[in-house]
């Protein structure tokens, strides 16, 4: 056996000394990386273990209406959220246990969980609005659900269903195009407004976040409060509806519907009521509704939503804004400014209705069977409706002049109101637009011909237009030229009380007529209820107030027509202006026109009156 000389044993000392400090270098220096060069780091990772941040969501702001009844406000309620990050690996049973508990499918929490994700340690909301004993079933299985908490936050609350739902709108989980949209204040499982004023003014309504740091155990279960920023509430926003007016409206509708003898109950449509002179929309009914109140509970939330948009009726469509229809005889008024205007005829000429146009088109009273009008005026054509008077004196002012006159009156253009989803532009028919409509089509199709002129002058033909822009129309009958932009908002009150929005009348446009025709024009839209036979006279014949309007039926090829009705009283004086369509109800003077009455009579307080005989 060899021994180990002195050299030798010395020289393994220093290679075992060299080796015992090459690890202590390794050691010190790995310790000088994670606690000075990344210590900062990992001691937010730490934290991220032990202390949680907490979004504490703003009360959205109160919606209103005009009188300041409340109509949409927050109220409190439980909110399940999962922590991501404190959720174990395999955490199959955790949320087996917690769909369970839920009533969601695996799927559906994973789904959820995901559309959240992006902090590992951040909450996210898979449950709003949890009843009691759920949450109390939570707690109790407390030790096997880590990474679950449960949060107290304001939740929306509708206070009267489906009334005015349109304008309101609701509430939906934010997507992922409104995410990037909106900023880093948002997170992926937020609820955000998806139409109406909560979307409109989604960003004052839902206030500013606030935080909430707290310790954790391992359970990812709350043990102390570390630190709490407090949320700001929204904004709070008064509306020019008035929520009895609308109440009216929509029963006025849903009940008349039911009486009519083609299909009852099922025909669809809008109503709206304005004040002509500042613009402010009293009432904007949509009909069918929805409930924003169902969509905001997430056990029905799904159910109910396909079966809204898969209803062939589309109850989330805005009829008041966003439909287009053809005016039918509510568009003679405007075709009788052209006449009036271009000099075709005075108010007071006789014109010789025998019933047929130059170009086919008849009155009423030849399709029944009964003898023609006659020698009749402006206010006879009116109030009778006579389709041969505005058919052939609409052609003498031809479709240029006639497509200029419904441009200076904002058709074909949005009215400039405020409100999402925005509203339909509709279309000002001319020889322009037929060809651009028709070129894929043989020239003598795009062609502009005067049996295309006289469909228009009596409000058939090519018209596509909304119920607000008609209205506007007749917002500058009645107020001898002035239009006003349509507002829903009428204040935006900050949470501390401040006004900081207060609406004011906004002339939107001017329409220059000669005084002597607004002064024909108001007094022939008398007639169609004054008259002996005029076609408003059998429902507004007794009304007490003076009324201006008219009638109107839009022929749907292959359906039933539309009905429709537009007015404004006082007709000297007016104060509130109503239009009223009902889709597939026949005759305007028998669908739309009672409900217009009952619209009128809510707001001059005559139903009151009548009920207290």
């Amino acid at each position: 056996m060899t021994s180990v000389t002195g050299e030798e044993r010395q020289k393994r000392l220093v290679v075992l000394f060299l080796i015992v400090l090459a690890c202590v270098g390794v050691i010190v220096g790995r310790l000088w990386y994670l606690q000075l060069a990344r210590g900062e780091h990992y001691s937010r990772l730490a934290d991220g273990n032990r202390m949680r941040q907490l979004r504490l969501l703003p009360a959205r702001g109160e919606i209103r209406d005009r009188n300041g009844q409340v109509l949409v406000r927050s109220k409190w309620a439980f909110t399940v959220s999962v922590v991501p990050g404190g959720l174990p690996e395999n955490d199959d049973g955790i949320m087996d246990r917690l769909g369970e508990l839920l009533g969601l499918t695996k799927e559906e929490l994973e789904e959820a969980i995901e559309k959240g994700r992006g902090f590992p340690y951040e909450p996210v909301r898979i449950q709003r609005d949890v009843k009691p004993e759920t949450v109390v079933a939570i707690e109790e299985n407390r030790f096997s659900l880590p990474g679950i908490f449960i949060e107290e936050e304001p939740v929306r609350e509708y206070l009267h269903g489906s009334l005015a739902a349109h304008v309101l709108g609701y509430l939906g989980v934010i997507s992922a195009s409104e995410l990037q949209a909106y900023g880093p204040t948002y997170r992926g499982s937020d609820l955000i407004g998806k139409s109406g004023i909560e979307r409109t003014y989604e960003e004052l309504l839902r206030g500013e976040i606030g935080t909430m740091t707290v310790e954790v155990n391992a359970l990812s279960r709350p043990i102390s409060t570390v630190n709490v920023l407090d949320p700001v509430p929204g904004h709070n926003i008064t509306l020019t509806l008035d929520a009895r007016l609308q109440k009216v409206a929509e029963e006025a509708f849903l009940e008349h519907i039911q009486t009519l003898e083609d299909n009852p109950g099922t025909q669809t449509g809008a109503a709206l009521a304005m004040n002509p002179k500042t613009g402010e929309i009293l009432v904007m009914a949509s009909i069918p509704s929805y409930n924003p109140e169902v969509l905001n509970d997430q056990s029905r939330r799904n159910d109910y939503y396909n079966a809204l948009i898969s209803d062939a009726r589309l109850p989330l469509f805005n009829r008041a804004t966003q439909a287009l229809y053809g005016p039918g005889s509510t568009f003679k008024p405007i075709t009788a400014l052209a006449i009036l205007e271009e000099g075709v005829l005075g108010p007071k000429d006789r014109f010789n209705a025998t019933g047929v146009s130059q170009y086919g088109v008849k009155d009423w009273v030849i399709n029944m069977g009964l003898a023609p009008f006659g020698r009749i005026d402006l206010s006879d054509a009116l109030g009778m409706s006579s389709n041969h008077y505005f058919a052939d004196n609409g052609t003498k002012v031809g479709i240029d002049r006639l497509s200029a006159w419904m441009e200076a009156l904002g058709f074909g253009q949005p009215t400039g109101l405020n409100l999402y989803p925005p509203e339909a532009s509709g279309i000002v028919p001319s020889r322009e637009w037929k060809r651009n409509a028709f070129r894929d089509r043989p020239t003598s199709e795009q062609n502009w011909y005067p049996t295309d002129t006289e469909q228009i002058s009596i409000g058939q033909g090519f018209h596509q237009m909304s119920l607000l822009q008609l209205a506007q129309a007749y917002a500058a009958i009645a107020n001898r030229g002035s239009i006003y932009t349509p507002q829903i908002v009428r204040e935006i009150e900050s949470p501390d009380g401040t006004v900081v929005f207060r609406a004011e009348p906004e002339l939107a446009r001017q329409v220059e007529v000669k005084g002597s025709t607004w002064d024909a024009l108001l007094e022939a839209l008398r007639a169609p209820i004054t008259h002996p036979r005029g076609t408003a006279r059998p429902v507004m014949g007794d009304f007490p107030i003076p009324i201006a309007g008219k009638t109107g039926t839009w022929e749907v090829t292959g359906s039933i027509s539309n009905g429709l009705f537009v007015g404004f009283a006082p007709a000297d004086d007016p104060e509130i202006l109503v239009a009223v369509i009902v889709e597939k109800g026949g005759g305007g003077s028998s669908t739309a026109t009672p409900i217009a009455r009952k619209i009128l009579d809510a707001y001059f307080g005559l139903d009151i009156a009548a009920d207290e005989e």
